[in-house]
C-alpha cells in the first residue's frame, strides 16, 4: 500500500550529473551564441565571446560523448521513451497538456495517462537529441575545418547550427518555465532525485504503474 509519504526514484544521480554538466554547458553557449549572432560589441570583445563559446561547445561534447558511453543503457531506454507514441499523445497535445487552461482559465482539465515523460517532454527530449548532434556536429565543422570544408557545406553548416541553435533556446525557456511550475519535479532533477508517489501517480501513471522504484 503506497501512502502519500512513500517516495520513489526518478532521476538516478547519473542522469543528474549529466543534467548538471549539461545546463552548465548551455547557458553558456545559448548566451555567447546570441551575442555573437547580434554582435553588439567591437572586435576583441567578440573574439573573447567566441572563444568562450568554442570552450564550452567542447564541454558539451565532451559531456555528451561520455555519457552516451557511460550511460549507453539508459540513452537507449531514453531514446525508446521519447520516440514510443500512442493515441494518449495526440489527445496531450489536442488540449497542450493542459496548461493553457491552468494558466489562463486557472482550470484543471482531464490529462490522458502518461508515462515517465509527458508528449511535451518527449516533444523537447527529440528536439534536445536531433538538434544537439546537429550543433554539436555543424559547430565542430565549422570551428575546426572552415577552410576544408566546401562553400556550400559551410553554408549548410551555418544555418543549420543557427536554426537548430534558435530553436533549443527556444525549447530551453519554456523547459525552464515549466521546471520551476512543477517545482517538485525541478527539485528531483537538480537535487535528490525523488518525487512522492501520489503525484508522480497523478502526473505519470503509466510510469508508476510499470515501472515504479521504491525508495524506503
Amino acid at each position: 500500500m503506497k501512502t502519500n509519504n512513500t517516495w520513489i526514484l526518478k532521476h538516478p544521480w547519473s542522469v543528474r550529473s549529466f543534467h548538471y554538466l549539461l545546463v552548465l554547458s548551455f547557458i553558456p553557449l545559448a548566451i555567447t551564441g546570441v551575442i555573437l549572432y547580434f554582435k553588439p560589441f567591437e572586435g576583441s570583445t567578440m573574439n573573447l565571446y567566441m572563444r568562450i563559446h568554442v570552450v564550452t561547445g567542447v564541454i558539451l561534447t565532451l559531456d555528451a560523448v561520455a555519457y552516451f558511453i557511460i550511460g549507453f543503457t539508459r540513452v537507449i531506454t531514453f531514446i525508446k521513451r521519447i520516440f514510443s507514441f500512442s493515441i494518449n499523445d495526440i489527445k496531450w497535445f489536442s488540449i497542450l497538456g493542459g496548461y493553457p487552461q491552468k494558466f489562463l482559465l486557472r482550470k484543471k482539465v482531464a490529462v490522458p495517462p502518461m508515462g515517465k515523460y509527458n508528449s511535451g517532454q518527449k516533444l523537447f527530449g527529440i528536439c534536445a537529441l536531433i538538434g544537439g548532434i546537429i550543433l554539436i556536429a555543424t559547430g565542430w565543422g565549422l570551428w575546426g575545418f572552415p577552410h576544408i570544408l566546401p562553400h556550400a557545406m559551410a553554408t549548410l553548416f551555418g544555418t543549420l547550427h543557427l536554426v537548430f541553435g534558435w530553436i533549443l533556446i527556444l525549447f530551453f525557456l519554456i523547459h525552464i518555465f515549466l521546471g520551476i511550475y512543477m517545482f517538485n519535479d525541478f527539485k528531483a532533477m537538480f537535487l535528490h532525485g525523488k518525487i512522492l508517489y501520489e503525484e508522480a501517480h497523478e502526473t505519470a501513471p503509466l510510469w508508476v504503474k510499470n515501472e515504479i522504484v521504491k525508495i524506503e
